[in-house]
């Protein structure tokens, strides 16, 4: 008698557990599908940004780069973070940062505080990317989380296909324009952060874990390298120059940066 009434309450249980993981989902949903769209969103705004800010063709480069460059060098430390500290904290700390960066992109008078905007907006979206895939294995039983990393992917490729119509419209609406390419972010990672606020409850593991942070300064800078090179070569020095081998041979002297995967990822 009592295993037949235990049953109907485990199978009434399920379902209210799985849609508080829907909920707790939510705000990573929110907040993966704005850091997508931030990089995307820009594709079409660009000439009209250049152009608006009066800046020079190689800063399309950096425009978008910057972003993806910072993103890619704070991933491993995030991941790192995420065993010294409060997971919860970390993701509305990424998507603070994220919106930080979005508001000083929204109202830059210039390009240089553009691209320092972005290269915010890639700390924040690089915390982004980094936990929520941390977080959602912390609530996901294995044998699950094939179902729910399918829902990202879903979020993820409509962020990736979404961002440049998105910001064509916004380009050619007169009473927008492209600054709402970067302000139209905001209230959508401010809504990530309530969201998480009220239904992501994770407890606080703490791991003895070392954070290389020389690791990460390395590959930014060899990246940065190649990328000043790709800019300048063939406008401020030769192709074929001491100036070439000095950045391009300086970048492969340090050999711990390509290594940085296997050291601050691991």
């Amino acid at each position: 008698m009592t295993s037949t009434s235990a049953q109907p309450e485990a199978v009434a249980a399920a379902p209210t557990s799985r849609r508080k993981v829907l909920q707790a989902l939510s705000g990573l949903m929110v907040g993966m599908f704005v850091s997508i769209l931030a990089s995307t969103v820009v594709a079409n705004a660009l000439p009209r940004i250049i152009t608006d800010l009066q800046g020079s063709q190689t800063v399309y480069t950096w425009i978008v780069t910057s972003e993806l460059l910072a993103m890619t060098a704070t991933v491993p430390l995030w991941g790192k973070m995420a065993d010294l500290y409060n997971k919860k904290l970390l993701i509305q700390l990424s998507l603070g940062l994220f919106v930080a960066g979005s508001l000083i992109a929204g109202l830059t008078p210039n390009v240089e505080i553009l691209i320092v905007s972005r290269v915010v907006q890639g700390v924040g979206a690089g915390g982004m990317t980094a936990l929520a895939m941390i977080v959602m294995a912390a609530m996901i039983p294995p044998r699950e989380l094939g179902r729910y990393a399918g829902i990202f992917g879903a979020v993820f490729g409509v962020g990736t296909v979404a961002g440049p119509l998105i910001g064509g419209v916004l380009v050619d609406t007169s009473w927008l324009g492209w600054r709402w390419c970067f302000l139209i972010g905001v209230p959508f990672t401010i809504l990530a952060i309530v969201l998480l606020q009220r239904t992501l409850d994770l407890p606080v593991v703490r791991r003895d874990v070392k954070i290389d942070y020389l690791g990460a300064l390395l590959i930014t800078t060899g990246v940065s390298t190649l990328l000043i090179w790709s800019s300048l070569a063939g406008n401020q020095f030769e192709w074929g120059s001491w100036w070439t081998a000095a950045l391009v041979g300086g970048r492969r002297a340090h050999p711990r940066a390509g290594r940085l995967g296997g050291v601050a990822g691991g």
